[in-house]
């Protein structure tokens, strides 16, 4: 099978699963009452509030980021960031990919098998439709930080910005165990 097959597939299969709707994601739903607290102390688009959670939820002209982690890796790997991506705009909203100052390269992958291996391919810009959730997570989509150059230790918070076609967001990634499966606080409800 070739590699555009396996994209072709990959695309055709893991897209659809990986886009719900807000109203039926099960981390947006835990998130609403999250949000109308951020509103209700005057949160902007642009800036949280210090506190047990503000890490957890960005937002960019109704584009919202929820829970991004990476695990432990060691300087000169890649680090794999997963994150759900919550638009609830009125709009399409690409998605293009992110950047980290201490990785060489950063981009959007999808998760496919190569004789018998585990590997991550690059993908293209992917729109995230209104109304839609797009889930990276392990063994499926994921932004690959390509050869990091500092290590990154469970229990870090790392930096980076996600980019749209509507700008960039700022992202606060926690660093979770190196064989981690899941975000520490998934099934976490922000109140």
């Amino acid at each position: 099978m070739g590699k555009r097959t396996v994209l072709a597939l990959l695309l055709a299969f893991s897209a659809p699963m990986m886009m719900l709707p807000v109203s039926m994601n099960p981390a947006s739903a835990q998130q609403a009452g999250h949000d109308q607290d951020h509103e209700k102390s005057g949160h902007d688009e642009h800036h949280h509030e210090e506190g047990e959670h503000s890490e957890h939820v960005s937002e960019l002209h109704g584009m919202r980021s929820v829970h991004a982690w990476t695990r432990a890796s060691s300087k000169g790997d890649d680090a794999l960031v997963f994150v759900s991506l919550e638009n609830e705009s009125d709009q399409t909203i690409l998605f293009k990919g992110g950047e980290f100052d201490h990785a060489q390269s950063v981009e959007l992958v999808g998760f496919t098998m190569q004789d018998g291996k585990d590997v991550y391919v690059p993908l293209p810009q992917m729109p995230i439709e209104a109304g839609q959730t797009m889930v990276l997570a392990p063994k499926s989509l994921a932004l690959r930080l390509g050869r990091i150059d500092e290590d990154l230790h469970k229990g870090d918070v790392i930096e980076l910005h996600l980019l749209f076609d509507v700008g960039e967001m700022h992202v606060s990634v926690n660093v979770e165990a190196e064989n981690a499966m899941h975000h520490s606080h998934a099934g976490h409800i922000h109140k």
